[in-house]
C-alpha cells in the first residue's frame, strides 16, 4: 500500500471514530457500553451498579424500556455522576 492510501484510510477511521463519539453524546438514553466509552469504567461494572440498592453510594440509576431486558442510561445522570461537564 502506498502512504497516500493509508493517509486516507487513516483519515476515513478518523471521522468514524469522531462521529461515533459525536452520536453518543447526543442521544438521551445510552447503554452501559456507551457509558464505558464515556467514563472509562466497564460496561460489566456499570450494569452491576445498576443492581445494587438505591441507598448504595455505588448506585447507578438505570432504565428498561418496554418489557426489554437491556438497560439505557440517561445521559444526563452519567455525567453527573462521574463528573464529565
Amino acid at each position: 500500500m502506498s502512504n497516500e492510501t493509508l493517509d486516507r484510510i487513516e483519515t476515513k477511521l478518523d471521522l468514524l471514530l469522531n462521529s461515533n463519539k459525536h452520536r453518543i453524546n447526543e442521544k438521551r438514553y445510552i447503554t452501559a457500553k456507551e457509558v464505558e466509552d464515556l467514563t472509562g469504567l466497564n460496561h460489566r461494572t456499570i450494569l452491576n451498579r445498576s443492581n445494587v440498592d438505591d441507598q448504595n453510594p455505588r448506585f447507578i440509576p438505570s432504565i428498561q424500556f418496554g418489557g426489554s431486558r437491556r438497560k439505557y442510561f440517561e445521559r444526563k445522570v452519567i455525567e453527573r455522576i462521574f463528573r464529565l461537564k
